[in-house]
């Protein structure tokens, strides 16, 4: 009796190996859901694929990270949105979510307007594939991305590994001036890349309020100043200080008026009118004054 057992019992060790040495139908679908894959037959590659998920319905955990990218993958070449997001985002922390995973993620998150997934993505592709297919685009859209978000701190030291070309695009530019007034930069460099701005752009609305406003102050400052200079001292040699400031408060009132009164054709807005109707009474023409503060 007990020889018979063991004889049924080693029967059944060998038909088990045999049928862990068979290889089954999923190895087989993933092996041509996967040659489908590197031939870039993606409709075919992702119902293959899309088989082998429902085959695991039952545990998922038996279902293969790489059956996922793939998927997901197919799914974001054949402009799949949705589909390529539910299954990209199974193994969005995985390591085998390569460059092209993250750069699906960032493009996917993107086209839903999930800033802060699209973040994620970028971030995990520029700091793991420096040298990735796409790393200039996830580098300027991170920039992108980090000053909509206004993680300013962030972006500033990203603005230097930016291409040189890509910093002469005006609209990285302006987020970059941005990000400049919002740290509360140096008037110096704010001034240098309003000029850029407008080298760029002759309309740009930023870099004109930006230069309109700092002539103004300038000059506004310096007639206070030399005005109260001589309430205080009314000699002839502070009267003749006074005209000499005078030319040079003009000169910057000037260019401040030229700057508003281009900003305020593209955009008339009361509160352009009021800095030009200020401006003009500092010129003594009252008539041009009322007419401008009048604006609505």
């Amino acid at each position: 009796m007990l020889q018979k057992n063991r004889s049924l019992l080693l029967i059944l060790l060998f038909l088990a190996s045999c049928a862990v040495m068979q290889p089954g139908p999923g190895t087989q679908l993933e092996e041509e859901a996967h040659q489908f894959f590197i031939n870039e037959e993606y409709p075919s590659a992702l119902a293959s694929y899309e088989q082998i998920i429902r085959s695991h319905e039952g545990d998922v955990t038996l279902i293969p990270d790489s059956v996922y990218r793939n998927a997901g993958l197919s799914a974001f070449y054949l402009d799949q949105t949705g589909i390529a997001l539910n299954y990209l985002n199974n193994i969005r922390h995985s390591e085998i979510a390569n460059a092209e995973t993250q750069y699906a993620l960032a493009i996917l998150n993107r086209q839903i307007d999930n800033l802060s997934r699209e973040i994620t993505a970028l971030e995990s592709y520029v700091e793991s594939f420096p040298e990735g297919e796409h790393i200039e685009k996830m580098r300027e859209r991170l920039f992108e991305t980090y000053a909509k978000s206004k993680n300013y701190d962030k972006a500033l030291p990203l603005w230097s590994e930016i291409e040189d070309s890509a910093r002469k695009d005006e609209s990285l530019l302006n987020n970059y001036f941005n990000i400049l007034k919002e740290l509360e930069k140096e008037e110096d460099e704010l001034y240098t890349v309003a000029n850029e701005l407008l080298t760029l752009n002759p309309d740009n609305t930023d870099a004109l309020f930006f230069l309109a406003s700092h002539y103004f102050y300038q000059a506004e400052n310096r007639y206070q100043s030399e005005m109260e200079a001589y309430e205080k001292n009314r000699t002839h040699r502070q009267y003749a200080q006074l005209l000499k400031a005078f030319e040079v408060v003009n000169a910057d009132f000037r260019k401040s008026l030229n700057y508003f009164l281009h900003l305020y054709s593209i955009d008339p807005q009361r509160r352009y009118a009021r800095f030009i109707g200020n401006i003009y009474l500092r010129f003594e023409d009252r008539e041009k004054a009322r007419y401008y503060h009048s604006k609505p």
